[in-house]
């Protein structure tokens, strides 16, 4: 029984693998068609056959700033923004910016 689990995995691992994981590597000449296939579905970038580049070619690395109300990561081109006293603040949602600048104008009113 142990024989046909290794069996069965290691088959699992060799299909997995054979062409360069899930998609096949993104060599326009193995004949996968990504007809259909979206971002996802594997969680990764489509691969771009028309100029055979690699999806890992295409990641582009973004700096991510936190929400001072929430917490969460959020990219600063594409965040709401609100300036208070020269120093620039990102936020995830327009209500967590209106909280924030509300406890922000209260702790400045008693200081």
């Amino acid at each position: 029984m142990d024989f046909l689990y290794l069996l069965f995995v290691g088959g699992m691992f060799f299909m997995m693998f054979r062409r360069g994981g899930c998609c096949g590597g993104g060599d326009s000449h193995s004949g996968n068609s990504h007809s259909g296939h979206h971002n996802s579905e594997h969680g990764h970038i489509e691969h771009d056959e028309a100029n055979n580049m690699h999806y890992s070619d295409k990641f582009k690395q973004i700096e991510m700033v936190t929400d001072p109300e929430c917490g969460i990561h959020v990219n600063p081109d594409t965040s709401i923004k609100q300036k208070l006293d020269g120093e620039t603040y990102y936020f995830c949602s327009e209500t967590c910016r209106g909280n924030f600048v509300r406890k922000y104008q209260s702790n400045n009113k008693t200081a």
